[in-house]
């Protein structure tokens, strides 16, 4: 059952000098909340915005996936289920939604390093009958992860990309969707690819793709190859940047000079770099301001070893890098499977004036979700420009926002559920919670 909550949901805070107005909150359902498979911020999209409606899914238990239709103009919900038995304990197998160009939903779910896991809807802006679960081209399916959908645009279709192989050992892929063939083919080489170097491999993390006005593909990224020491440290390196004017089919640096494929720790375009072993996270959000630069949200460690949420931006010149958080006390990424962090990682959008807004949940904000905002050009950072968004302590969970909507319309949506996230990817009995997307405006500043 779904439920609208309020029309004015909780902002504190929230007078003048912020412009963070809430617009409604809906309630639609209870779903898994022993990890945080539904919250995790890699998934794309976990929720997004087509002609009217808004849709989104996550798990309600290991056997039942629930796809959620949002008619935005009523707020009436429609839900469909999906049966199955699902591995819920890691929290990697999360759900992704795209569309294509005739306006089908297509969904990915529950693989980590295993098959593709894929169906299509039967009709246009329908939820209520899929096909059964089939591959896309049998090319490369057998050790999909982080599957995540780039929408159409000017002339180009529903892509598909996602990481074939392992944590320190991977190539990045795409793949192309024809409606009139119903089919996928494949770019026959990976975009980004460690697999095969020597006498140590590695694999790129990906922030969530952008996409310019022109069509041109955005992607930045992180480096991972072996763990350090006894302690496993998790051993990111580098933030690095590609565009593509074409869809994948060629790349080109933040300065327009082409890459050879696939892109490489060797020749990767490092526009920022961060040591290793210094708790650089992966699978961040990016955004791109009106005139098509890259704007990344991420955290690392600061001098004095303590992660801090940072913003790093091209200002058509020169990239540039700035802490956004004052943080005090350290931890450490270390040890393989999802972990139990006290601080999300950080999303990111920007309005139409560049201003850009951080979201984010964690010590800072006693566990719930935030945005903060840093005003164009300069991108101060200021504390008091902090806003907490709900009231709810939210546990472990990350930002979830529908980006399709933000683009049209600037109206942020954030899907939202307090869940925990037991480290290692250990067990957990189950424990469901509800699942909530609230509507939020962030006006011009004054």
């Amino acid at each position: 059952m779904s439920k609208f909550i309020a029309s004015n949901a909780y902002v504190q805070n929230s007078d003048k000098k912020n412009f963070v107005t809430p617009s409604a909150a809906i309630e639609i359902g209870q779903g898994w909340a022993s990890n945080t498979i539904n919250t995790t911020i890699f998934r794309h999209h976990a929720i997004l915005t087509m002609e009217g409606a808004q849709y989104t899914a996550f798990y309600v238990n290991t056997n039942l996936l629930r796809i959620v239709k949002r008619n935005l103009s009523t707020a009436e919900i429609e839900t469909y289920d999906i049966q199955g038995t699902f591995n819920l304990n890691d929290a990697h197998n999360g759900i992704s939604l795209g569309h294509d160009r005739n306006h089908r939903l297509h969904i990915t779910y529950d693989h980590h390093a295993s098959k593709l896991q894929y169906r299509i809807a039967a009709k246009p802006h329908s939820i209520d009958k899929w096909s059964d679960c089939r591959p896309m081209t049998e090319v490369h399916e057998e050790n999909v992860t982080y599957p995540s959908f780039i929408l159409p645009r000017k002339d180009f279709p529903l892509t598909f990309l996602y990481r074939d192989g392992s944590w320190n050992k991977g190539s990045a892929r795409l793949k192309y969707f024809n409606e009139q063939l119903d089919s996928w083919t494949d770019l026959n080489e990976p975009i980004l690819s460690g697999t095969d170097l020597l006498p140590w491999t590695a694999n790129a993390y990906w922030n969530h793709p952008c996409v310019g006005k022109d069509g041109s593909l955005h992607l930045s990224y992180v480096w991972r190859t072996h763990s350090l020491g006894p302690d496993q440290l998790i051993n990111n390196i580098n933030i690095c940047y590609a565009r593509s004017d074409d869809n994948g089919l060629s790349w080109q640096t933040s300065r327009g000079r082409g890459f050879k494929k696939p892109i490489t720790p060797a020749n990767s375009e490092v526009v920022y770099a961060v040591s290793p072993g210094t708790n650089l996270i992966n699978q961040c959000g990016m955004a791109l301001d009106s005139e098509d630069r890259p704007h990344i949200a991420y955290y690392a460690n600061d001098e004095n070893e303590i992660p801090q949420y940072q913003h790093l931006w091209f200002d058509g010149l020169i990239w540039r890098n700035q802490i956004i958080s004052t943080r005090t006390y350290e931890f450490n990424l270390q040890g393989g499977g999802t972990l139990d962090i006290p601080i999300s990682r950080p999303e990111i959008v920007i309005n139409r004036n560049n201003d850009v807004f951080i979201i984010y949940r964690g010590d800072l904000t006693e566990d719930r979700m935030a945005i903060l905002t840093l005003k164009s050009p300069e991108y101060d950072y200021k504390n008091s420009e902090l806003v907490i968004l709900d009231p709810e302590p939210l546990g472990r969970s990350e930002p979830i926002i529908d980006r399709s909507r933000w683009i049209r319309e600037e109206i942020l949506s954030i899907l939202l559920q307090k869940c925990q996230q037991p480290n290692h990817d250990q067990p957990k009995a189950e424990i469901l919670s509800s699942v909530r997307v609230i509507d939020l405006k962030l006006r011009n500043k004054p």
